[in-house]
């Protein structure tokens, strides 16, 4: 810490914070994710929808490393689009306090607008049908006791399918008819009718979501005859 110069800019201290917080994440092993995407990963997704203003909703947010990312983005990109283009507006939230205070102090070292909040994306109500202009997000996979009847009339996770699963509970160890198989397909969900008209959306989900069978690829077909996917990697992009 002593080399750092008395005069560290907002970015040099957002760098310093990266590191720490890739460390942390690399020493939590998997569940680390929760807290931190790679750069890498980020910057390929902010490249692709370049989000150069308007309003940026990830309801899984972490660390806000994404928003961070998008706000490089704009800046190496200045010269062509002016600075009235650095007016991105960032929403976020994440169910856990501890990582919100991280989002919070992440954002405000690289001098970013945002409302961040401690709130939990399956059981509290989302005013986010059409708002926002791009949609950044790695949520947490494979998500298993979501109830059913707690996201089934929501339209922001019912629009193109509810994933089920597909035969009734018969006894120990069975499906259980009550609760959502994964919830990789209701993110999906939430991803896409976020967007507005012309907005566009980059998230990262686990390799088995690109060919789920059963109530999963019936929302899949959906979204592709609605025109949503643009491509899918490991990362897939909508719109």
């Amino acid at each position: 810490m002593g080399d750092i110069p008395d005069d560290a800019t907002g970015d040099i201290l957002g760098k310093i914070y990266e590191y720490f917080l890739g460390k942390f994440a690399l020493s939590e092993g998997q569940g680390g994710g929760e807290f931190f995407t790679p750069t890498s990963v980020v910057k390929y997704m902010v490249e692709v929808i370049e989000p150069y203003h308007g309003k940026l909703f990830d309801p899984a947010c972490g660390s806000a490393g994404m928003f961070v990312q998008s706000a490089q983005f704009i800046e190496r990109h200045k010269s062509h689009y002016g600075d009235e283009n650095k007016a991105i507006y960032v929403t976020g939230q994440h169910k856990t306090g501890e990582t919100v205070k991280l989002a919070k102090m992440n954002l405000l070292i690289n001098g970013l607008k945002c409302e961040i909040k401690e709130a939990n994306t399956f059981t509290d109500d989302l005013d986010c049908v059409g708002q926002y202009d791009y949609v950044m997000a790695n949520p947490p996979f494979n998500v298993k006791d979501v109830k059913l009847d707690m996201v089934k009339n929501k339209p922001y996770f019912n629009k193109y399918g509810i994933p089920q699963n597909k035969s009734k509970s018969t006894g120990s160890g069975k499906e259980d008819k009550d609760t959502i198989p994964n919830a990789n397909y209701l993110w999906i969900n939430l991803f896409a009718t976020s967007l507005n008209e012309s907005g566009r959306a980059a998230l990262v989900m686990p390799n088995s979501a690109s060919d789920a069978r059963h109530s999963e690829q019936e929302i899949r077909i959906r979204l592709l005859e609605n025109g949503l996917i643009s491509q899918m990697t490991r990362t897939c992009f909508i719109r």
